[in-house]
């Protein structure tokens, strides 16, 4: 096993679809620190005025609004009506000077977002490279003439399957950290307020975790479609489907018929987005406002990371399990 494991690690590297990815993610990060610089810029006096002043009023409304939902929480207060109160009372980041400044770039502001994109861009290469990992190997007949020495099918396809994922492991952890280097190097050449605490890193650094996890979901998940279809164009076939039919199609269904979006809960981009940003809120009613007043949002269901990495885990160990045993058929028949 820890020959095939090295071999399959070995290959992994070494092919071109591999090369060509790792170059295009490199590309990518250059050109988006590139456009980040050109947002440098330093506040001034009346900028940095008038950021404190709006972060004070809302840091004001953040902490009444935690206490009460302590409060409801702990039971010593009754719950008003119709508000509903985030798990744990995560509110997210108290209001700071910096929160408030909506010009430039800023590291602590915005390593969010920026860690978002690196999460889509890193899970779509995972999916692609698990996907072309096997399925060339069907394709091409590499998998049969692999077999021919090492017989043991379960075996073999668990080594590939650990390869691949260990493998984008280690290329998501390296693009984090030039990912974030890279940015932190902006933002020390735009001489921003910045300042981000152990709390902050330590955020940054749990986000850091759970974007790997899902690059390593995203490449079992384009493993196992490729490994059942025999073929690297069944994977990418069925991922451009579901996003287009499933995906993109009930968001605009849901938008011209105007009703209650239900099938969010059941979309695998809404336990996505609940993994990364720690939780994801399923709305019935978005709220609004009118000449009478503003009608706040009614919440449907909502769900956290725990219950999102559940759902996720799902839906990868139901794909694998029906990778492994299409391999199991194929070698009784």
């Amino acid at each position: 096993m820890t020959q095939l494991l090295r071999a399959e690690w070995t290959r992994l590297f070494s092919r071109r679809v591999t090369l060509v990815t790792l170059v295009l993610i490199a590309t990518l990060l250059a050109f988006l620190t590139f456009g980040f610089t050109l947002t440098r810029s330093d506040p001034t006096a009346d900028e940095l005025r008038t950021a404190g002043e709006r972060a004070q009023a809302a840091a004001v409304l953040y902490d009444r609004n935690v206490e009460l939902c302590e409060a409801v929480q702990s039971g010593t207060q009754p719950a008003p009506a119709g508000v509903d109160f985030p798990r744990g009372c995560d509110y997210g980041p108290r209001p700071t000077t910096e929160s408030m400044l909506d010009f430039g770039f800023s590291f602590a502001r915005q390593w969010p977002q920026l860690y978002t994109t690196a999460a889509i861009v890193l899970t779509v290469a995972g999916f692609v490279l698990g996907a072309s990992f096997v399925g060339v190997e069907w394709s091409s007949g590499g998998m049969l003439n692999l077999l021919l020495w090492a017989p043991r099918r379960g075996a073999v396809l668990a080594g590939k399957l650990i390869a691949a994922c260990s493998g984008i492991a280690l290329v998501s952890v390296v693009y984090l950290a030039a990912w974030s280097g890279a940015f932190v190097a902006v933002d020390a050449v735009n001489d921003t307020v910045s300042v981000m605490g152990l709390s902050d890193w330590m955020s940054l650094l749990l986000t850091g975790v759970r974007v790997t996890l899902l690059a390593m979901a995203g490449t079992a998940l384009g493993f196992a479609i490729a490994s059942m279809g025999r073929h690297t164009s069944t994977a990418l076939g069925v991922g451009i489907a579901y996003l287009l039919v499933y995906e993109l199609g009930a968001l605009i269904l849901f938008e011209l018929i105007g009703g209650v979006d239900y099938s969010a809960r059941y979309r695998l981009s809404s336990w996505v987005s609940a993994w990364l940003n720690k939780s994801h809120t399923f709305e019935s009613t978005p709220a609004y406002c009118d000449d009478k007043g503003c009608v706040a949002a009614s919440v449907l269901s909502s769900g956290d990371w725990q219950q999102a990495g559940v759902v996720i885990a799902l839906v990868v160990a139901v794909l694998l399990a029906g990778a492994f045993t299409a391999m199991r058929r194929r070698d009784t028949n």
